[in-house]
């Protein structure tokens, strides 16, 4: 599936929304009100406020539903010191850092500095999170379980690849933090729940096999 992807245009910043990867988590609207209205059409008005405040609005977004580009030399966005993984508690995983996505043959599906991880298994863009978690009702089961906990590790890519019919494999340094914000894990080269039946989450316990979990070939093409 190619992401559907809508490019409002500025003078001097472009702004890029790509459809199906919105949660609607509404950082941009609560960032930028004139920008973004979702009660308006169209609803994201580039040139309503400086380029600088639009940008900073845009970083703000956790999935990677907007993007921009400057027209006026102004800075781009960049990778971010760390890479962090936030859980949302009945939801998917926001990745925040220098990011790299691979399929489980190993070809590239997209590069981007922060997307939403699909956690439930049901997902129609996988491994996006395209909300379906919302329409089938998933649960997490009890409390989140702490892996190691580094205090210093070198920094560098996340390489995130999708095991077939299985979990996440990440590679790379990471931070991963719980719903309540608290540091669950911090080191590298890991494996992540993406079936939705772990007893163990974030973390794949091997309960895709006993669920008969399947994947689909069909995954979101590069950005």
């Amino acid at each position: 599936m190619k992401e559907k992807i809508i490019k409002y245009e500025g003078k001097y910043i472009d702004i890029y929304f790509t459809i199906d990867r919105c949660t609607h988590v509404a950082e941009c609207i609560r960032g930028s009100s004139e920008v973004f209205n979702a009660s308006r059409r169209p609803w994201i008005i580039a040139d309503a406020a400086d380029p600088d405040k639009v940008a900073d609005v845009v970083q703000r977004c956790p999935t990677g539903a907007l993007h921009f580009k400057r027209k006026d030399c102004g800075a781009k966005e960049i990778s971010p010191a760390e890479n962090i993984i936030s859980i949302c508690r009945h939801g998917p995983l926001y990745v925040h850092g220098d990011l790299a996505i691979y399929n489980f043959d190993k070809s590239l599906i997209l590069k981007d500095t922060r997307i939403a991880l699909c956690r439930c298994g049901a997902s129609r863009i996988m491994p996006i999170c395209d909300k379906s978690h919302a329409f089938t009702e998933f649960q997490d089961k009890g409390t989140f379980s702490k892996g190691k906990i580094l205090q210093n590790m070198d920094q560098g890519t996340l390489n995130i690849t999708l095991m077939k019919d299985g979990p996440i494999s990440l590679k790379g340094p990471v931070k991963i933090r719980d719903p309540e914000g608290e540091i669950c894990f911090r080191g590298k080269n890991i494996t992540l729940c993406r079936c939705g039946e772990s007893g163990n989450m974030p973390f794949c316990d091997g309960s895709h096999v006993k669920t008969g979990f399947e994947t689909k070939e069909k995954v979101v093409l590069h950005h």
